[in-house]
């Protein structure tokens, strides 16, 4: 694990000195890297903590083959057809509707209509989390998206509260 992380340190030092975008506002070449580079340092130093923090009780039983480590192994793997669809569909959706919409509206929708019926709690509490999921993940999505990649998306009211950007 540690050789891991050492190999990771080097790749995003690496990674830091590729050349900057040669357009104004776009990602340069070691955008990506250094961002893949970056989880990979963060949680594998989580992991590498963890490990030295792990009670003896927990280390204890660690599994032999692939057939221990599975709890699920008495039976064949189920796939919700149902589910699946529904998810299909509402991507499909979602990609429809994020001209007409804009990204803030369509996301968050999206965001609500796939969390809601997941959340296993009181429908009023469920309804609220899920609310509050789809407007930070619509949030983060345009930060990262239309504000730090200088992605056009199509916008309906952001841009005016937050300045024209």
């Amino acid at each position: 694990m540690a050789a891991t992380l050492a190999a990771a340190a080097f790749l995003y030092w690496k990674a830091a000195h590729l050349p900057p975008s040669i357009l104004l506002g776009y990602p340069g070449d070691g955008f990506f890297p250094k961002i893949s580079l970056a989880v990979i340092l963060i949680f594998g130093s989580l992991l590498l903590v963890s490990t030295f923090f792990a009670s003896d009780a927990e280390a204890a039983h660690t599994p032999e083959n692939a057939e221990e480590a599975d709890e699920n192994s008495s039976g064949p793997i189920k796939f919700d057809l149902v589910e699946a669809s529904l998810i299909l569909g509402v991507s499909l959706a979602y990609m429809s509707l994020l001209r007409p919409l804009g990204l803030e509206i369509a996301t968050t929708i999206f965001m609500f209509v796939l969390l809601f019926p997941r959340l296993l709690m009181p429908a009023p509490k469920a309804a609220a989390v899920a609310l509050g999921g789809a407007l930070i993940t619509m949030v983060l999505v345009y930060f990262a998206f239309v504000i730090g990649l200088n992605v056009p998306l199509p916008l309906k009211f952001l841009p005016v509260f937050l300045g024209e950007y």
